[in-house]
C-alpha cells in the first residue's frame, strides 16, 4: 500500500509540474497579430463591462448558444443551458448588449417574452474568434503525432465525462 502511495504522489507531482508549465506558457498560447489583438481588446471590454471576473468563461459560450439555437434563447433558457443563476445570465447578456454583439428582441409569438438575438457585429466577433481558436489549436497540435492527438482527445473527453458524472452525482445527492 505504501508503495502505491509513493507512486500516486509522484504522479500527482508530475501533473502539478505539467500544469505549472501550462500556466507559465499561457501568454505564449495566443497570436499577437492585429486581428487577435483587436479580438482580445473587444473581449476585454466585454469582460470589464460585466464587472465579474467569473463571467469571462461564459461570454463566448453565450455567443455560441445564441448562434446555434434554433430560436433565439430567453434569459431563462440561457441560464439553464449554462447552469448559472438567471441574474448572472442577465448581467452577462447586458455586457454583450452594451458591446453590441447581441440585442434583445421580441418573441414572434408572445410579446411578453424577450429573446437574445445575435447582431452582425456579434456574428463577426464570434466567427473570427472561432477561426483563431481553431488555428491556434492546429498550431499546438502539429507538434503531436496523429496517434498522440487521438490519445489526447480521448483522455480529455474521458476527463470531461468524469467531471460531468461528478456533477450529475452531486445534483442527485442535492435532491435527496
Amino acid at each position: 500500500m505504501e508503495v502505491n502511495m509513493g507512486v500516486t504522489e509522484k504522479r500527482d507531482d508530475q501533473f502539478v509540474q505539467v500544469f505549472q508549465r501550462f500556466i507559465r506558457l499561457r501568454p505564449k498560447l495566443f497570436f499577437q497579430d492585429e486581428h487577435v489583438a483587436r479580438l482580445h481588446e473587444q473581449a476585454r471590454n466585454i469582460r470589464d463591462s460585466t464587472g465579474n471576473p467569473e463571467d469571462r468563461i461564459f461570454l463566448f459560450q453565450i455567443l455560441d448558444i445564441v448562434t446555434h439555437s434554433k430560436t433565439p434563447p430567453t434569459m431563462g433558457e440561457l441560464s439553464a443551458k449554462l447552469d448559472i443563476p438567471l441574474s448572472s445570465a442577465t448581467r452577462m447578456a447586458d455586457g454583450l448588449v452594451d458591446a453590441k454583439f447581441v440585442e434583445r428582441c421580441a418573441d414572434a409569438h408572445d410579446r411578453r417574452v424577450v429573446r437574445l438575438c445575435m447582431t452582425e457585429s456579434g456574428q463577426k466577433f464570434f466567427h473570427t474568434g472561432k477561426i483563431l481558436m481553431k488555428q491556434r489549436i492546429s498550431q499546438i497540435l502539429k507538434h503531436l503525432s496523429q496517434d498522440e492527438q487521438k490519445q489526447l482527445l480521448r483522455i480529455i473527453n474521458k476527463l470531461i465525462d468524469s467531471f460531468e458524472a461528478e456533477k450529475v452525482e452531486e445534483q442527485s445527492h442535492a435532491t435527496l
